[in-house]
């Protein structure tokens, strides 16, 4: 199919500005390259390859062995937290995929979305973190007084963070200066009331800082083979750590001076009021985090019931003897499952379903213990540190499992060819064409119509609009070259992928 160069920079501009959209908005690296490919197959383009690291996108187009590869990069901007963005992005690629958007209109749009007003304005950003950190507090058994002083703690170290931010102050500063927030509630709840748990401040501070970190995405990264991508996402949540650790350690010291007791206490047992505590906390913490992260308003339930349910099976699993570090993957898990789910039945990311269910998993209490224990004993402290980091990979790797397994059984119950499940796979790069299957008899009674299969060397869903099954050229050129088949339509042995 003859491309020509206005139609090529065209199709180029809309698969970037999709691909930087998703980047920046905390999607996986495979999901990225895995978008910008079923775009630019769709479009009729072939032999397209496609690099994802952790701040850039790049796209080469090569038309054939004897013309100059067409090579565009991107840079990413700044990753935020903004779930109606990654949605809109999401809408975006799939109207065209299925055929309903044209070329011009779906670039109009994906340039539109960086310059759209907030879906939530600041001053409620502000609140939504509040109630999450009220909620997380709760979750540990708080009282009045703890939840209050937990929930103006978290919303204002995110709105010293908002501050930082437009003034251009790296997020580093932001997360020590929260930590001497969280420390420094803890130390008015100590000197309000002695009988009170101040330590509960600053574990829900923590968890509010620690929800948004990239640890999801680095680890799915990671163990699908994109080590690049990996490696910068986790070092820029082993650096936000560290600056948490910095600021919550800071405050300590000053703590320490005043002569403020903020120990950590037991955690509650498992009863049936407990068990009700927990889930009506959940439901807190999924909705001030929906709120603050700009889900969309039909999401919101949603992310609150999931939120709920990871944290009712963690704390049941672990009041039944089970180790934490298990019952916590065990979450995560389900978690990953449903957020799949979610995501395909409700035409949303599934990422945010995700984030919004692994925060009452987020070893907070643990960190702040291993903190502590740095002080007095230093073996204990970074055992319990150490401990912490292996909660945090089980939550990550349980994620990435129960998302990969859902991944695969979806397609079996999908009504439409179009996915919005996510993409696991190894990095790849396109053969010279894309591989079209009409699908199995089965499929096709079931749906009555065409249904693109994953592409036999990417594994990942390829989509074409269905008005170019109305084109029989566009066939023709679709089929793979003498080459590259035999008789069976499989590839052939001298040109295997390496």
């Amino acid at each position: 199919m003859p491309t020509d160069s206005v139609r090529l920079h065209a199709v180029f501009d809309l698969a970037m500005r999709i691909g930087e959209g998703l980047l920046t908005n905390g999607a996986a690296a495979s999901e990225v390259t895995a978008t910008v490919l079923r775009v630019t197959s769709s479009s009729g383009l072939r032999n397209v390859s496609v690099q994802v690291t952790f701040n850039e996108v790049t796209i080469s187009y090569l038309a054939d062995e004897s013309a100059t590869p067409f090579t565009r990069v991107r840079s990413a901007s700044d990753r935020v937290q903004d779930f109606a963005r990654l949605a809109a992005f999401e809408d975006i690629s799939h109207l065209y995929l299925s055929g309903e958007l044209p070329l011009d209109e779906a670039r109009r749009r994906a340039a539109a979305i960086p310059q759209r007003q907030p879906l939530y304005r600041i001053p409620l950003v502000i609140a939504g973190f509040g109630v999450m950190g009220g909620a997380a507090a709760l979750f540990f058994g708080a009282g009045s007084l703890v939840v209050l002083i937990a929930t103006l703690s978290a919303g204002l170290l995110i709105a010293i963070g908002e501050l930082m931010v437009r003034w251009n102050i790296p997020p580093f500063y932001s997360q020590v200066l929260g930590g001497f927030v969280a420390v420094g509630g803890a130390v008015l709840v100590a000197l309000i009331d002695d009988g009170a748990n101040p330590s509960t401040v600053v574990i829900s501070c923590i968890i509010v800082q620690l929800a948004g970190l990239s640890s999801i995405s680095a680890v799915q990264d990671a163990v699908t083979g994109w080590y690049v991508t990996a490696a910068g996402r986790i070092l820029e949540a082993l650096m936000l750590t560290v600056g948490l650790v910095a600021g919550v350690r800071g405050g300590l010291l000053l703590a320490d001076v005043i002569g403020a007791d903020i120990s950590v206490s037991a955690s509650m047992p498992l009863t049936l009021t407990t068990a009700v505590v927990v889930v009506i906390s959940g439901l807190g913490m999924g909705l001030g985090y929906g709120v603050g992260t700009q889900v969309p308003a039909r999401l919101l339930l949603a992310c609150a019931m999931v939120a709920a349910g990871s944290g009712i099976i963690s704390h049941l699993l672990s009041g039944l003897l089970l180790d934490r570090t298990f019952a916590v993957a065990i979450a995560a898990f389900a978690t990953g499952l449903v957020a799949t789910a979610l995501a395909d039945r409700l035409r949303a990311p599934s990422l945010a379903f995700v984030m919004a269910g692994v925060i009452p998993l987020v070893p907070g209490s643990r960190i702040y213990r291993g903190l502590l224990g740095l002080g007095d004993d230093l073996g204990a402290g970074v055992a319990e540190l150490l401990g912490a980091g292996e909660i945090a990979v089980s939550i990550a790797a349980g994620v990435v499992l129960g998302q990969l397994l859902a991944s695969r059984i979806m397609p079996y119950f999908r009504r439409s060819g179009i996915a919005y499940t996510p993409a696991i796979s190894s990095p790849f790069t396109t053969l010279r064409r894309r591989r079209l299957s009409l699908g199995s008899r089965r499929m096709r009674r079931r749906h009555g119509s065409p249904v693109i299969e994953p592409s036999t060397m990417t594994g990942e869903m390829t989509a074409l609009s269905s008005a170019m099954f109305e084109d029989p050229s566009v066939l023709e050129d679709l089929d793979p070259p003498s080459d590259l088949e035999d008789g069976t339509g499989r590839r052939s042995d001298r040109e295997e992928a390496p």
